[in-house]
């Protein structure tokens, strides 16, 4: 599944990232009071962007995946570990899934899957 969900993670990615640039374009417009019609056009296409991102990501979901944060590429996927519902944890750039957390934490309090548990 992973290899599918990279793929669809990257596209979400960089449509987030147009989508940002055109924001950011204009804002510009706005800050400076002008309505123009680059403007007008800028806010068309990032409508468009923006329903595609969300179509992009509701794909991602759908998978059962969670996607945590665009930005960093923060997906959880849900798991049972000894009866309990955790996370498996992966970002953008790593190989595989190698970490885990439970519901009630978050990426800071990740831990490795392979690690030995360790009594006292």
């Amino acid at each position: 599944m992973l290899p599918d969900v990279k793929i669809k993670l990257k596209a979400i990615i960089e449509r987030k990232k147009v989508a940002d640039s055109l924001r950011d374009e204009i804002e510009r417009f706005s800050l400076v009071g002008f309505e123009v019609p680059e403007a007008r056009s800028k806010t068309d296409q990032l409508d468009v962007i923006v329903k595609d991102l969300m179509s992009k990501i509701q794909e991602l979901e759908d998978l059962g995946v969670k996607l945590r944060d665009i930005d960093t590429g923060l997906l959880d996927f849900p798991a049972k570990r000894f009866g309990e519902v955790v996370y498996l944890c992966w970002k953008y750039g790593e190989s595989g899934i190698e970490f885990w957390h439970t519901q009630n934490e978050g990426f800071s309090s990740r831990k490795q899957i392979n690690a030995q548990i360790v009594s006292p």
